[in-house]
């Protein structure tokens, strides 16, 4: 009895123990549940609400990408000069992007961080807060508050950014390395050589066309970072090297490209031109030994035109109209610029019809009665209304007779002489690797009028490079040349790497009517008259053909204004080099020997001295030289400013080459070579190491 009693009531205490443990458990479980909904919720939240804010915190191992940019090859001339070099510089960033969240507003923490960015780069580069605040305000979330700054600047921001954060970074300050470029001669050949944009990208010149080699291959450098920005310990992920880009070695002699400049810049004063420009190639291969004109710039300073007027109209301009006016400046005439050739064309006129064979120099004359009816015209000789009588194709080419040269291209015929055109490279652009190559403006059916205008330069237009590069032809043996800007690459160490063969066109003329010609440019030369005046280099035999043409002005020749050219082949019987100069619009004379002729007479007188061709003196004109030589002062070991004074005193002028005369320096070679003689009043290049 009393065991059924003492099980009962057991069973009776389990019976109510029952509700109390489902309670507990139920209890229990609706802990766990509303903990899974919080949690869940509050991933939710982070994943939806608050990612941005998640994700800049992310940045305690946030991935870097840098860009390590390659130094940009150098510009050298033929020797080795250098034209163009680079040198690393830094652009400082404040870059927000990475860091975008709005939340980050909730506690600060991002405009802490770009406070700290101001306030280090305002003392480390010397800027104002308030100035770099205000680059700020626009919304722009990546911002360059410090351009092409040297590594002192660079390194005081850094120490900076430590010292505000106690040793740490600044999360949103970025430096990024890159190539600055400067040009240590200045305006010398700015025109050819080009600059390059705020990015160091190529924008004119040999910076443009040469800019895949120039440029080099950037590369990348890929690491983990703490919340600071700082690398962490192994957290290097990828590292691309970055490849130096290729040096460009440049057919330009530097000191040929110099004497060009000096002449241009003496006769432009004399003739009161608009502008002069020139050109010096080496016939045989078709290089580009100078090529310059007074509208040049300092490619240091792409932005500012040279002289007070050039700035003051540049200020003037809409933004549109500056960009045109800066394209204008930086571009290079003898490329970009067509313009009718006159009178220099018929060398190629003549050249022409001899190798057709439809002149003959021995045996055909040509009669000049001061002009020549053609169709419904009567067009003028030059001397109107003077005549040049019966003449030879040789007097004809001297007197530039514009009768003559029309009966030479009526007898061979359009087709003939348009083939020759073509032969001769005049209805096409040259190739040269230069940017803004113009296309020239020929006729294509000209007509009895047209035909005869072309015979003298008139009616067609074309580029002074093509023109210079059809007499070289004449130069050359009858071999066309594709123009050459470039030699060749060298690596970072001066090592060539690749060279640029020259390349023959084609074969133009024969040898024998190639030579016709050349005696005939050296009868010009020689002959008495207006056209020998420029026409004599004491010791050399020369060929020259000058021009002088009415100034195409858009459809319209320009009353009154004109170009006169001249163009030289020296030595004639082994030439060296061919000259062309060509003055635009001078005051002071309208005749293409009295504005073109002391140029380029100049400049081929320097240029054989130069290049060492040995002259053959007469009698005569070794006395005229013993008048006017001196030995030159030997200035070697001196300071550039005592030498030059030396020089002066001595009747010469100083020039300071491989990068000017801003800093005083020690002079290393000179050329002229001292105790040789030169001519006084003649110029003593000076250079430093």
């Amino acid at each position: 009895m009393r065991l059924m009693e003492r099980v009962n009531k057991r069973k009776n205490k389990e019976k109510a123990g029952l509700p109390e443990m489902q309670r507990r458990m139920l209890v229990a479980f609706a802990v766990m549940l509303i903990l899974i909904v919080a949690l869940t919720m509050r991933v939710g939240w982070i994943q939806v609400v608050a990612n941005d804010k998640y994700m800049t915190r992310a940045a305690d191992g946030r991935i870097k990408d840098e860009v390590v940019a390659p130094d940009r090859g150098r510009i050298l001339d033929r020797n080795g000069r250098e034209f163009a070099v680079s040198s690393t510089k830094y652009d400082i960033w404040i870059r927000i992007e990475l860091y975008p969240s709005e939340a980050n507003k909730e506690d600060g923490w991002l405009e802490g961080q770009i406070d700290l960015a101001v306030r280090a780069v305002a003392r480390g580069a010397g800027k104002g807060e308030d100035e770099l605040r205000a680059l700020l305000e626009n919304g722009t979330t990546r911002v360059r508050v410090v351009r092409n700054t040297d590594k002192e600047h660079m390194l005081a921001i850094s120490a900076a950014a430590k010292e505000l954060t106690e040793g740490g970074s600044v999360a949103v300050l970025e430096t990024v390395e890159n190539d600055s470029r400067s040009y240590p001669l200045g305006t010398l050949a700015s025109n050819v050589i080009g600059t390059v944009n705020g990015d160091g990208t190529g924008q004119s010149g040999v910076e443009l066309s040469y800019n895949n080699y120039l440029s080099g291959v950037t590369g990348r450098s890929i690491v983990n970072t703490d919340g600071n920005g700082n690398k962490v310990s192994g957290g290097e992920l990828a590292n691309y090297e970055s490849t130096d880009g290729l040096s460009v070695i440049l057919t330009i002699d530097e000191t040929i490209q110099y004497y060009l400049e000096q002449a241009l810049a003496e006769s432009m004063a004399a003739t009161e031109s608009d502008r002069m420009i020139a050109i010096v190639m080496d016939p045989k291969t078709g290089d580009i030994l100078a090529m310059g004109t007074t509208d040049n710039y300092d490619p240091n300073n792409p932005q500012t035109p040279l002289t007070e007027e050039g700035q003051a109209a540049l200020a003037a301009l809409e933004e549109d109209a500056k960009s045109e006016y800066l394209s204008n400046m930086w571009k290079n005439p003898l490329v970009s610029d067509v313009y009718d050739p006159g009178s220099v064309f018929k060398l190629v006129t003549v050249s022409s019809a001899i190798e057709v064979g439809s002149a003959k120099p021995e045996e055909d004359h040509y009669y000049c009665s001061g002009g020549i009816d053609v169709y419904d015209r009567f067009i003028r000789c030059w001397d109107y209304p003077k005549s040049h009588g019966n003449q030879t194709i040789a007097e004809a080419v001297k007197n530039s007779c514009n009768p003559a040269m029309i009966q030479i291209v009526q007898k061979m015929g359009f087709e003939n002489y348009y083939r020759y055109l073509e032969l001769f490279g005049i209805t096409e652009s040259t190739g040269v690797k230069l940017p803004g190559e113009a296309e020239p403006l020929i006729q294509t059916n000209p007509g009895p009028v047209g035909l005869a205008t072309m015979s003298f330069g008139q009616g067609l237009s074309i580029t002074p490079l093509q023109m210079i590069t059809a007499v070289s032809a004449i130069a050359n043996d009858g071999k066309l040349m594709e123009p050459r800007i470039a030699v060749g690459l060298a690596d970072s160490d001066g090592n060539v790497v690749e060279k640029f063969p020259t390349k023959i066109k084609r074969q133009v003329l024969s040898e024998a009517t190639a030579a016709e010609v050349r005696s005939i440019m050296e009868y010009v030369a020689t002959s008495d008259g207006s056209q020998s005046r420029s026409g004599h280099i004491d010791g050399y035999n020369i060929g020259i053909k000058t021009g002088t043409t009415q100034k195409l002005v858009g459809d319209t020749y320009e009353s009154g204004q004109v170009i006169g050219s001249m163009v030289l082949v020296a030595p004639i019987e082994d030439p060296k080099f061919v000259v062309l100069v060509i003055a635009d619009n001078p005051k002071t004379t309208k005749y293409g020997i009295a504005a073109a002729g002391p140029a380029t007479n100049k400049i081929a007188t320097e240029t054989l001295r130069y290049l060492n061709v040995k002259p053959t003196y007469t009698e005569e004109e070794l006395q005229s030289i013993a008048s006017r030589e001196k030995a030159v002062p030997d200035v070697t070991g001196k300071l550039y400013s005592e030498a030059a004074i030396i020089l002066d005193n001595a009747g010469f002028k100083a020039n300071a080459q491989n990068g000017g005369a801003e800093e005083d320096y020690q002079v290393i070679d000179q050329y002229p070579k001292p105790g040789s003689k030169a001519i006084v009043g003649g110029t003593v290049f000076l250079y430093r190491s």
